[in-house]
């Protein structure tokens, strides 16, 4: 098979120190978003280039639709035809996203994968009819593949056709714009604006503006590979959100260019999809992306306009660093182990952890600027989350510097971070707020090394022993190894409760009503956190006492009595299980079985860690 790109010749891009120092700072224009889209254009003909190259010794892996070739001839006549259309929709987030799938399910690594061979591929089928719809090309004809009854063109939307088996072949039929999708008689019409007759479902597009700024994303229901990874059948449901949809995005843009103009301008030149997500825990957004879907993000269907900025702001960060990465390493290897992520319940690699302190530097930023004009609890919520991210991404990026795997790159762009971090900390926030907001700072670690940090078990001993005889602790303890525990979950359980008191006093007063019900709420959440979010430390002092004796406890318990017994100012005990409760616990657990012991005075004699 003879393929020949719609590329004159080979482009070598390089990224300027201008737009690399924006880049560095957790910044950057407009400009730098069209350098990196650049990139992104190319990135994606070489994994098209790719898949061509996997499938021209196997044609008959189109199976009942048209020799791929067909398909790429097609695609490659729209892009004569109209260049700019074309170019566009190879940079569609969802190819990127389709290629490397394919791709990885082509080589034999793909383990999601559900349909035949044929339907995967058939995407390019797609693409290249809804190239020659867009481009309005005078006349063509060609076959693509049906899933579930639905036939998806990207970026036009799709058609609803008779589901007489999981896996069909419908026929385009295109002349100037105007085409129709047919299957066993059944045919829909459409075009190349997107809109179309009964049965055809248009991609609806959001517009917004705000002080001469424009944002214009396609809130995407319908493609198969929408969510990132694995094929994904379309969610008609989506149809009755979609208004509200429009209203939080046109009130988040407003806020956006209001606060920060120059996140929102970036955002404005490579925000192309949102792909919509059922609402998902209060306070507890669910929103992703990918390196290889430039410009597009999965959000779970926020609460309001402000989560909703903060979240496009965290996962346009992810974007751009993801292009970043689709020009130049930034790491040369992993450490042995996995390392601590504030944001996360799991240990994380180098190149998460790195992508990870990239976004929450954004996410800092929008919470300091969005402070003075917020009002009421929302200001107060701004004060919490600022505080709170500017303590962590601060640590994190101290220890990331640290490291020797990263490249010159790297260790630019975190000398970069470091340095927009710390303008950070002139920020006066008020007393009470940042005491909560250290709290769940402290929280979140000492949960993480309750579930990730195994002591060693002769330390274990030697401390035991120690304690059973009368005498002093042992000065030596070395830190533990990690080991992930996969039964981490809902580390930010008690900073999610302090949320609900801050923001929805009824709200929350209808939680303590019933403690008892709290989890059902409050994923993860115990009577003992709720009486520690409402303040009344002396009750959850004795209900994580109260857990604790029964034996079987878990991490949350010990972070939680490591919480009240700072807030009861019994400094030296909370010291040892705010810096290392895995191994209050672990001596807990081994001297107990002779006698009882109080878990307060046990933490006082372990004492803190001597770093």
């Amino acid at each position: 098979m003879t393929v020949t790109l719609p590329l004159a010749e080979p482009v070598r891009h390089r990224l300027g120190r201008h737009h690399f120092g924006a880049l560095a700072a957790g910044g950057g224009d407009a400009g730098t978003v069209d350098e990196l889209l650049a990139a992104e254009h190319s990135w994606r003909l070489l994994q098209l280039r790719a898949v061509l190259d996997a499938v021209s010794a196997t044609p008959e892996a189109a199976g009942p639709l048209p020799p791929v070739a067909d398909a790429w001839a097609l695609l490659v006549a729209a892009q004569r035809h109209a260049p700019d259309v074309v170019d566009r929709l190879l940079t569609h987030p969802h190819v990127g996203t389709w290629a490397g799938y394919v791709l990885r399910r082509l080589r034999g690594s793909a383990t999601t994968a559900e349909g035949p061979l044929w339907v995967d591929l058939g995407y390019l089928h797609a693409l290249a009819a809804a190239a020659g719809v867009r481009a309005g090309l005078p006349s063509f004809t060609l076959r693509v593949p049906v899933r579930d009854g639905f036939a998806a063109l990207p970026t036009l939307g799709g058609a609803v056709l008779p589901a007489g088996q999981r896996w069909s072949v419908a026929e385009v039929a295109a002349a100037g714009g105007e085409a129709t999708v047919a299957l066993d008689g059944h045919r829909v019409a459409f075009h190349g604006d997107g809109g179309g007759a009964d049965g055809w479902f248009a991609l609806p597009t959001v517009r917004a503006e705000a002080d001469g700024q424009t944002l214009t994303v396609a809130l995407d229901f319908l493609d198969p590979y929408r969510n990132l990874r694995s094929p994904t059948p379309p969610d008609l449901d989506t149809v009755a959100a979609i208004d509200r949809w429009r209203t939080l995005l046109t009130q988040a843009w407003d806020l956006l260019v209001r606060v920060c103009p120059e996140r929102a301008a970036p955002i404005a030149r490579g925000l192309f999809s949102v792909v919509p997500q059922r609402p998902a825990e209060r306070f507890r957004t669910m929103s992703a992306s990918a390196g290889d879907a430039f410009g597009s993000m999965l959000i779970s269907e926020p609460e309001d306009a402000p989560e909703l900025a903060v979240t496009l702001i965290h996962e346009f960060q992810h974007i751009k660093l993801g292009g970043l990465l689709h020009l130049t390493p930034l790491t040369t290897g992993e450490p042995s182990q996995r390392l601590y992520a504030p944001w996360r319940d799991d240990p994380r690699p180098l190149g998460g952890l790195l992508q990870g302190v990239y976004a929450f530097v954004g996410i800092t930023e929008f919470w300091r600027a969005y402070r003075p004009v917020a009002t009421g609890a929302a200001r107060t919520v701004a004060h919490f989350e600022f505080a709170r991210w500017r303590r962590q991404v601060t640590a994190t990026l101290a220890a990331l510097r640290a490291r020797p795997e990263l490249t010159d790159v790297g260790r630019h762009l975190l000398d970069g971070l470091a340095a927009t971090a710390e303008t950070w900390w002139s920020e006066p926030v008020p007393a009470e707020v940042l005491a909560a907001a250290d709290a769940a700072v402290d929280d979140h670690r000492a949960q993480w090394r309750l579930h990730h940090r195994r002591p060693d078990p002769a330390a274990v001993r030697a401390f035991a022993a120690a304690r059973e005889a009368g005498d002093a602790r042992p000065d030596d303890y070395p830190e533990p190894p990690v080991e992930a525990d996969p039964g981490a979950r809902r580390l930010d359980t008690r900073a999610v409760l302090l949320l609900w008191r801050l923001t929805d006093a009824e709200g929350f007063a209808r939680l303590r009503k019933d403690p008892s019900t709290v989890g059902e709420q409050v994923t993860g959440a115990s009577a003992a956190d709720l009486a520690y979010a409402a303040g009344d430390l002396g009750q959850a002092h004795e209900l994580y006492l109260a857990e604790l004796a029964t034996g079987s406890a878990g991490p949350s318990a010990w972070a939680g009595l490591g919480l009240t017994t700072a807030a009861l100012g019994h400094a030296p005990a909370a010291e040892a299980l705010r810096s290392r409760p895995e191994l209050v616990r672990a001596v807990y657990h081994r001297v107990a079985t002779a006698s009882p012991v109080d878990p307060v005075d046990l933490a006082a004699w372990v004492g803190p860690s001597a770093g």
